[in-house]
């Protein structure tokens, strides 16, 4: 299935089953939002950049999000918006509005099926809920915990690690989490 969509290209990244606050600057990022608002579908796209000494990398899957809440920052008139993942996508096609945005012809990638979360994978979830016991405030974020859906998981910890965009891009092109389950663990034993 396509859609066509304002796009937001952001640091921080949602998937399918988060929720995370984005900060919308004003200029085209602000114009994005109120498009997508007026289209009365509240939706709109968040794809990843890196900036590297090049300048701006600018990656082909994105996440479709809702907003559920916005408040307006007081330092810098910024919105700070709360955004709910839903699917992932590619960018067939990027354009750019009179006002500066882009918008994209997005095609919805198949979801990853949702998987049980082993006995020797419990690790992921046991950390997770170590992280959110040490920063409520991302635990809050998320009404229905899925701590025994690896997918799920999965999802959540590519959200919270500083996984260059590129390498986050490649582990969504696979069919399932098991990939990014492997990354993972890798990851977590490098780290101990």
């Amino acid at each position: 299935m396509n859609s066509y969509m304002p796009l937001l290209f952001q640091k921080r990244h949602v998937l399918p089953g988060g929720r995370i606050p984005l900060r919308i600057a004003p200029g085209p990022q602000m114009e994005a939002f109120k498009a997508a608002l007026r289209e009365g579908s509240n939706s709109f796209g968040v794809c990843m950049f890196d900036q590297d000494e090049h300048g701006h990398n600018f990656f082909q899957i994105g996440t479709r999000v809702t907003v559920e809440d916005f408040d307006i920052s007081p330092n810098n008139g910024c919105l700070i918006v709360t955004v709910a993942g839903h699917e992932n996508f590619t960018i067939n096609h990027l354009e750019q509005t009179d006002e500066g945005f882009f918008c994209g012809d997005c095609q919805f990638i198949p979801p990853w099926p949702e998987t049980e979360v082993r006995q020797d994978q419990q690790i992921l979830a046991e950390k997770l809920k170590q992280m959110f016991s040490k920063h409520p405030e991302l635990g809050e974020l998320h009404h229905k915990k899925q701590f025994d859906n690896l997918s799920w998981l999965c999802q959540r910890w590519l959200e919270l690690l500083p996984v260059p965009a590129s390498e986050k891009q490649m582990l969504l092109t696979a069919p399932s989490c098991l990939d990014t389950y492997d990354y993972l663990i890798s990851i977590m034993q490098k780290t101990h």
